[in-house]
């Protein structure tokens, strides 16, 4: 015991720390926020990016005609004179020995021949273009599974281009499309794109 009027001090602590001030928090907040917007609009640029390019790449449909094997097709249109616009083949099948495509595809435009299309390709497995001579292909929305000689194939494929009309010439496709044997189609389609 200490000796004299008063009760023994207790012990010297350190002070408390300073609280954050309410300006140190919405700086934090601010802050925060602006990180989670920035990447925000980072993801929803480059989805509206990819989303661009597709279109860009594959354009917009300008007629579609089903595809029935060993039938004649034909696919009529009238050029919006923007371009040259793309003959496109939309599958999905299943096959069990590959899937080999052969077939004659002529256009003409305003009743006049613009060019005639030869196919013959195998397509089971990785993008490529059956017109013979066509060295490019140009794939979207390309799947494929292959499971020893069966497989399915899903997608769309740039067959040929059709060379530029003025605007308002009716122009079409007319052909026949063969599938190799153990080729079962879900969907076969003729699809001109601008």
């Amino acid at each position: 015991m200490q000796p004299g009027p008063f009760p023994p001090s207790a012990p010297q602590s350190a002070p408390p720390p300073p609280t954050p001030s309410s300006a140190d928090n919405g700086t934090g907040k601010l802050l925060a926020f602006g990180c989670l917007g920035l990447v925000l609009m980072t993801v929803l640029g480059t989805v509206a990016v990819v989303f661009f390019l597709k279109a860009k790449l594959t354009g917009t449909s300008l007629a579609a005609s089903p595809l029935t094997p060993g039938a004649r097709a034909v696919v009529t249109f009238t050029d919006p004179g923007k371009g040259a616009n793309g003959a496109w083949l939309e599958l999905d099948v299943a096959h069990t020995a590959g899937l080999r495509l052969m077939g004659m595809l002529t256009v003409t435009a305003s009743g006049r021949a613009l060019g005639q299309y030869n196919l013959d390709g195998d397509l089971s497995g990785r993008c490529t273009n059956p017109v013979i001579g066509q060295n490019s292909a140009s794939c979207v929305d390309w799947t494929f599974t292959q499971v020893g000689a069966s497989g399915t194939v899903s997608g769309r494929t740039r067959l040929f281009e059709i060379p530029p009309q003025p605007a308002g010439t009716a122009v079409s496709i007319i052909g026949t499309l063969y599938l190799a044997n153990g080729v079962t189609a879900r969907r076969l389609a003729l699809n001109v794109r601008d």
